[in-house]
């Protein structure tokens, strides 16, 4: 099974310093390159999922300029559908300023553009993107209004909704609980439940409360520990393949994007498609940069003979 998959988010310019370690406040360092690539968690997202083997399809908003166009350009060479990809000629791309240390860590800071202006209307017109598909793969970096709308949208067509709640903000009750599935870290869990995570009992408790605003399913994921998966049935720890980390920017997103692909609605097949976006995020912070990391399918199959995600699999089967 394909999945048809719509992905609603930001399309970003990466601007990425490489730096031994990251300034202090007024504090000047040396970089050692600079490199600018295609980037947004929405558009991240959504070339994780075409290259996992999914049907996708993009909703975002690009500035009528040379990166705007060269975006529509390279989504295209992802086989991503643009139809739902609009050109703004009133503000520019979105552009992301990213620096990686030499741990592979990074922070970033993020210019919206574009991004801010993607609205309802612009889900309205694409609605039956979303009608068609199989899974809404949706994240925080667009305008709140404009992800409501898309999520009502896709729970009125029983379309499975995935939820990436980055960056963290306030999501009221009613649209969390037309969430199937939600992806948060472990400081946005913090944020979205008023819950301190110190050890494995309070992660339980956090994942209970997410649970109890109706979401199905919860994945909280924890870096180089892996994810804590959670449903009112189970809960269970899902652990990441120790890796030598290059760059660890984008691989919640390449997480999303691959669960997204590999998303079947009964409960093995969904633990299976955890285990193998654990192990897509895993093998992407071994490479640097942030699409140009992201492994195709033929990678990831690979990588999961040669893991520890081989017996995970056998283990459920």
């Amino acid at each position: 099974m394909v999945n048809k998959i719509v992905v609603v988010g930001s399309y970003n310019v990466d601007i990425t310093l490489q730096t031994e370690r990251f300034p202090e406040a007024g504090e000047t360092v040396l970089g050692k390159s600079i490199t600018f690539s295609h980037g947004g968690k929405g558009a991240n997202q959504a070339v994780a999922a075409a290259r996992a083997g999914a049907n996708v399809s993009f909703i975002a908003r690009v500035g009528d300029d040379e990166y705007g166009r060269k975006a529509m350009i390279d989504l295209k060479k992802e086989h991503i559908n643009t139809d739902g990809v609009i050109w703004d000629s009133s503000t520019p791309t979105g552009m992301a300023s990213i620096t990686v240390n030499n741990q592979g860590e990074n922070c970033i800071v993020a210019v919206s553009g574009a991004n801010a202006r993607l609205s309802p209307h612009d889900i309205d017109q694409n609605k039956d993107l979303i009608h068609a598909a199989d899974v809404l793969l949706i994240q925080l970096e667009t305008p709140l209004a404009t992800i409501e709308k898309a999520i009502r949208i896709a729970h009125e067509n029983k379309v499975c909704v995935i939820l990436d709640p980055a960056p963290a903000q306030k999501i009221k009750p009613e649209i969390l609980s037309m969430v199937s599935m939600i992806t948060p870290n472990k400081g946005e869990t913090e944020f979205l439940t008023g819950r301190k995570i110190t050890d494995e009992d309070s992660l339980k408790k956090a994942a209970n409360h997410l649970l109890s605003m109706g979401i199905k399913v919860v994945i909280i994921t924890l870096g180089e520990e892996g994810i804590y998966w959670a449903t009112r049935e189970e809960h269970k720890k899902i652990p990441a393949c120790q890796v030598r980390t290059i760059d660890s920017t984008g691989a919640g997103d390449v997480f999303n994007g691959v669960l997204a692909a590999r998303y079947l609605p009964d409960k093995s097949h969904l633990v299976k498609a955890a285990i193998y976006a654990v192990a897509a995020a895993s093998l992407s912070v071994t490479k640097k940069g942030t699409q140009s990391a992201i492994p195709k399918a033929f990678e990831i199959d690979q990588f999961m003979k040669r893991s520890i995600y081989k017996n995970l699999l056998t283990d459920i089967s």
